[in-house]
């Protein structure tokens, strides 16, 4: 296990041996819930985005960055002997969040899509394990297998591996870098791994490398540096892994729904992902990071990819509590601006809004806390 993944666990572990009985610990868990809560609801309009082209919408954030709803998944797991079902078996090494890119089709259709490896009369080459959308959570694929989701390849050359550096050092997040001569360098100092070149066997600078970076670890105090290669579709050095040692997620952007729930429920299952996986928060990366492509496009071009990161912390958390053996209701003083998940589902023309809700926690031996809290909603037109 990696040093970072450990630290991550050793943390989730203190929480879970934390006494729930008591009632400073549902006073602990109500004091984390304060700190996730939205003193305002920050609406904005974006554009959603597939390619060149987009739409509008209104995206409107959650009274608290969890979710009060649980994950339901519907198991639509591919045949066996699928195009886009190979059935190699790899560990998972990252989560790998995707966006659809599609205006029309929702997850359950995306899901049929995975089921029957086609498009109508067209084959459908591309799988994933999990897509999600307002109408749901669906698995087409198992967790453990191959998916052709991140366009790195399946072979072995792409597979996932780390290599030496012969360079020392203990920094979490080195600079990774390239040298005039092809190599890549740490913070400065020159490894022995090559960096890719593009097709035209040109050495290629710093700036190629994709935005996410390079994969980078620590053992015995020397750097490792995973796989990478260089992606002729998007002029960009990348990470391999992506299709064997990734769990691949798409995430539904089609018109007519609610972006945010669905960034959301995103957000719930890559925790719950991560929980069983024994991964940690940095292995959560983006399409891009495994072949350059601006994916998934919306939280990137529209500066939600943070944010998104943060709604994973805090469902995480959550999660914890739960298996301590804490339970959470969210009920609202006023559905025509809240529902009972905590989504703002409205606002006023000229007013905004104090949107009151309550949030009750039990514990395992049935003691219970409640608190009233107040998300500030702002008016559709600010009159000045």
């Amino acid at each position: 296990m990696k040093l970072k993944t450990f630290k991550f666990y050793l943390f989730a572990t203190l929480l879970i041996l934390m006494s729930s009985s008591s009632n400073s610990s549902l006073e602990e868990v109500m004091e984390y819930i304060s700190t996730i809560v939205n003193e305002k609801s920050d609406i904005k309009d974006i554009k959603v985005w597939a390619g060149t082209l987009f739409y509008e919408h209104n995206l409107k954030p959650s009274v608290a960055k969890y979710l009060f709803e649980d994950i339901n998944i519907v198991e639509n797991i591919a045949p066996e002997g699928n195009i886009n079902r190979p059935g190699d078996i790899h560990d998972k090494v990252y989560i790998c969040v995707h966006d659809t890119g599609s205006f029309y089709y929702g997850a359950q259709d995306w899901s049929n899509i995975v089921y029957h490896a086609a498009i109508g009369d067209t084959p459908y080459e591309a799988s994933y394990q999990y897509v999600v959308g307002n109408d749901g959570y669906y698995h087409n694929i198992p967790n453990n297998e191959t998916a052709y989701h991140a366009g790195d390849g399946a072979q072995r050359s792409s597979w996932f591996e780390e290599y030496p550096t012969n360079v020392s050092g203990t920094k979490e997040h080195p600079h990774v870098g390239i040298s005039v001569d092809g190599f890549y360098t740490f913070d400065g100092k020159k490894t022995n791994i090559s960096a890719p070149r593009n097709d035209k066997g040109e050495i290629l600078t710093e700036g190629y490398i994709n935005d996410l970076g390079i994969f980078t670890s620590i053992k015995k105090g020397q750097y490792y540096i995973g796989k990478t290669w260089y992606s002729k579709t998007y002029d960009r050095i990348a990470n391999k892994g992506g299709n064997t040692h990734s769990i691949g997620i798409e995430s539904c952007v089609n018109k007519g729904t609610d972006i945010y729930l669905t960034i959301q429920r995103l957000a719930k299952l890559v925790a719950k992902l991560l929980d069983e996986n024994q991964l940690g928060f940095d292995r959560i990366v983006q399409h891009h990071y495994f072949s350059g492509k601006d994916c998934p496009q919306t939280m990137r071009t529209e500066g939600y990819w943070e944010h998104f990161l943060e709604l994973v912390k805090a469902e995480y958390q959550m999660l914890m509590y739960k298996k301590m053996g804490f339970k959470f209701e969210f009920t609202s003083k006023d559905t025509n601006y809240v529902n009972n998940l905590g989504r703002v589902i409205n606002r006023d023309k000229t007013t905004a809004i104090n949107a009151g809700y309550i949030i009750k926690i039990y514990d395992s031996e049935g003691n219970t806390l409640e608190r009233e809290f107040q998300t500030v909603i702002p008016p559709e037109i600010v009159l000045v």
